[in-house]
C-alpha cells in the first residue's frame, strides 16, 4: 500500500505505533515501511516527540525478572555464573583435607568468636537490667493511616500543538474519576486580562467547553458528564477573562489544537 496517498492513515498508524497499540503483523509491516521511507520515519519521529513528555507523568516501573534473565542469557552472563559456580565447587576443600585441620580448641577464630559472644551477652544483660529499674514510657498511639487516593485511570491523551506544530500542552482524560488533567510543556500563557479555554470538538455539533485554564502551571479540571469518546479533537482559544461569553463556541482565536487518542 502506498501510504503517501493516505496521509491521515499514515499519521494514525504512526501514532498507534508509538503509543504501542499497533501490534502483530501490522506493526512489523509498518516498521518495514519506515525502514525504507523517510516520510514515514518522519511521522514516527514527530509522534515520538509529541508523546515523549508523557514519560514524565508515569510512575517508575520495575521490569519483570524474566526480562533481566533473558538479557543475561543473551549477554552470556548466565553461562559465566555457571562456570564461576563450578570453579568455586572445585576449589572447595574435600572432607579428607578438612579432617587434617587442627582441633577446634586450637583455632584462633574459635577464641575470637567466643570473646565476641561473651561481650554481646554482657551487653544484653546490662540493657535488661537497666530496663527493669526504669519506669515504662507510655505507648504512643499509632496515628491513623490516611486512605490512599484513587489512582488515575487515563483512557485518552492529546498533545496540543501551536500553529508552528510545536507541542505546548499534554491533556490526559480520566473518565473513571471525571477529570481532565493539563500538563504544560512550555510557558505558554494568555495575554494580560485574557483567559485560555479548553474545548472539545465533536464530530457533529458545536464545540463544548471543558473549562477555563489557569494562566500558569498544571491543572486538573472536572469533566462532569462529558466522555472523551465524544471529542476526537481538543482545542484551546483565547477568551475574555473568565471564559467565552458564548456557550456554543469560542469567541477568540484558537491557538492550540490536537487529536484526542485512546491510550489502548
Amino acid at each position: 500500500m502506498n501510504l503517501h496517498r493516505y496521509p491521515e492513515l499514515m499519521d494514525r498508524l504512526a501514532a498507534e505505533f508509538v503509543i504501542g497499540t499497533l501490534r502483530g503483523g501490522a506493526r512489523r509491516r509498518f516498521q518495514r515501511y519506515a525502514d525504507h521511507d523517510p516520510v514515514i520515519r518522519g511521522a514516527l519521529q514527530d509522534w515520538e516527540r509529541r508523546l515523549a513528555p508523557m514519560a514524565e507523568l508515569g510512575p517508575a516501573a520495575t521490569p519483570p525478572t524474566r526480562v533481566w534473565q533473558a538479557i543475561e542469557e543473551q549477554l552470556g552472563f548466565a553461562a559465566r555464573r555457571q562456570l564461576e559456580s563450578r570453579a568455586a565447587e572445585a576449589a572447595r576443600p574435600t572432607p579428607a583435607a578438612q579432617s587434617e585441620r587442627r582441633p577446634w580448641f586450637e583455632s584462633l577464630s574459635f577464641w575470637r568468636g567466643w570473646a565476641i559472644g561473651v561481650t554481646a551477652l554482657a551487653a544484653i544483660a546490662f540493657v535488661l537490667a537497666v530496663r527493669s529499674i526504669l519506669p515504662l514510657s507510655p505507648t504512643q498511639p499509632t496515628p491513623p493511616t490516611v486512605a490512599q487516593q484513587p489512582e488515575s485511570e487515563i483512557s485518552h491523551v492529546a498533545v496540543l500543538d501551536n500553529k508552528d506544530a510545536q507541542a505546548v500542552m499534554l491533556i490526559s482524560w480520566d473518565p473513571v474519576h471525571a477529570k481532565v488533567k493539563l500538563h504544560r510543556l512550555t510557558d505558554a500563557a494568555p495575554p494580560a486580562g485574557r483567559s485560555m479555554q479548553l474545548w472539545g470538538l465533536p464530530a457533529n455539533g458545536h464545540p463544548v467547553s471543558l473549562g477555563v485554564m489557569p494562566d500558569h502551571g498544571d491543572a486538573t479540571m472536572p469533566a462532569g458528564e462529558q466522555q472523551p469518546q465524544q471529542y476526537p479533537v481538543l482545542a484551546v482559544s483565547i477568551e475574555p477573562s473568565g471564559g467565552s461569553p458564548n456557550p456554543n463556541g469560542p469567541t477568540g482565536p484558537v491557538v492550540f489544537t490536537g487529536k484526542l487518542l485512546p491510550v489502548s
